[in-house]
């Protein structure tokens, strides 16, 4: 699922991307959810769906559209029909493995969720890059890491990672009313009774804003 509202600058970089993964293409439904964009986001991911059998593109308009992110997912879930889930914004640049990377640990019936790696890319452009930068390895080397391997609750970060579609579907999907969709959704899995997990070596490169306004 790839959610994107005026994105532009980006999606068409995610999904030239998404046609070079080594998963097999006949085992993989990619969904892009324009949400109500008043640029040419809708138009880009139009082209890739023309060219790629296996990328869809769901339109939300202006009445449907624009209510936030949560939304927008169980919008483009209700339509998938994968045995696992997985998640991307579309200004996120992935591995070309890592479909293969998250889902490894699905092998394990315990686990409902998994959550990968996030980098920065433009990490030396200034001040501001470094300090996203800072904020990311302290997030995903130190915390997430540490949860992981203390048994704990590495949580869901709504980019990079995935569930079970089966559990996503008994738990009704993300909750529209909570700003925090991702982290609600992180407790709610392990109420259910299975466990999150987090695995470094599946990266995701991103690139941070660079002004104080954006941060």
């Amino acid at each position: 699922l790839i959610p994107a509202q005026n994105e532009e600058k980006v999606i068409g970089r995610l999904l030239q991307r998404i046609t070079e993964l080594t998963y097999p293409k006949n085992k993989l439904q990619i969904i892009v959810i324009d949400d109500a964009s008043t640029d040419n986001t809708g138009t880009i991911a139009d082209s890739y769906k023309r060219d790629y059998f296996f990328i869809n593109v769901i339109h939300r308009n202006r009445s449907k559209g624009g209510k936030g992110k949560a939304s927008a997912m169980n919008e483009g879930f209700s339509k998938s029909t994968g045995e696992i889930t997985l998640c991307f914004d579309a200004d996120y640049y992935p591995q070309k493995d890592i479909v293969e990377k998250l889902t490894r640990v699905f092998i394990d019936p315990k686990i409902g969720a998994v959550q990968g790696r996030v980098v920065v890319l433009n990490e030396p452009y200034n001040t501001i890059t470094r300090l996203v930068a800072l904020e990311r390895i302290g997030g995903y080397r130190v915390d997430q890491e540490a949860r992981d391997n203390l048994g704990l609750i590495p949580q869901f970060g709504g980019t990079v990672g995935g569930f079970r579609s089966s559990i996503l579907r008994c738990i009704g999907g993300w909750d529209e009313s909570i700003l925090a969709e991702d982290t609600d959704l992180t407790y709610r899995i392990n109420l259910a009774g299975y466990a999150i997990r987090y695995v470094v070596d599946a990266e995701c490169y991103e690139e941070a804003v660079d002004s104080w306004k954006a941060y």
